[in-house]
């Protein structure tokens, strides 16, 4: 999973070059498992945005440790966004790989993902999202993970 991580992100790196908007931030995250234990975790998050316009599009990469809570496992997930300009904010959706690493194992599987998209400044906006992880691990086979987030645009 990791060689599959690196490469798409190698991949997302490589078509930056005609990239418009480069982004970085971190988020809170409230995972509930819906076969055990809940988390609280913070992520990192860089991404790319391409398309201004109704309509746009891009790439995300983010790392998220355990901060409380019951379980405790990091977080990688490699996502691809749209988003839809509704004027005061946008309304985004997501989808990707996801990886969870613990002491007791790691488990992957895929994402999909919703939300909505403000700007506070002209180089800072927020973020609210549901992501959902559908994992291949009988013991943690779906994660709804509540978000929010800001991020700084280069």
């Amino acid at each position: 999973m990791k060689t599959i991580i690196l490469g798409a992100a190698l991949a997302v790196a490589a078509s930056m070059a005609s990239a418009q908007d480069f982004y970085a931030g971190g988020a809170l995250d409230y995972a509930y498992p819906h076969s055990g234990d809940t988390q609280t975790s913070a992520s990192l998050i860089a991404g790319v945005g391409l398309g201004y316009g109704t309509f746009g599009y891009g790439g995300e990469l983010e790392i998220g440790g355990h901060i409380a809570g019951d379980a405790d496992y990091s977080t990688r997930r490699l996502r691809a966004l749209g988003t839809y300009d509704l004027g005061a904010v946008e309304a985004l959706a997501s989808g990707g790989i996801t990886s969870y690493e613990s002491d007791g194992g790691n488990a992957s599987g895929f994402n999909l993902g919703v939300g909505v998209q403000t700007d506070f400044t002209n180089k800072v906006s927020l973020r609210a999202e549901f992501i959902r992880d559908f994992m291949d691990d009988h013991t943690t086979d779906a994660v709804t993970t509540t978000r929010v987030g800001a991020f700084y645009h280069f």
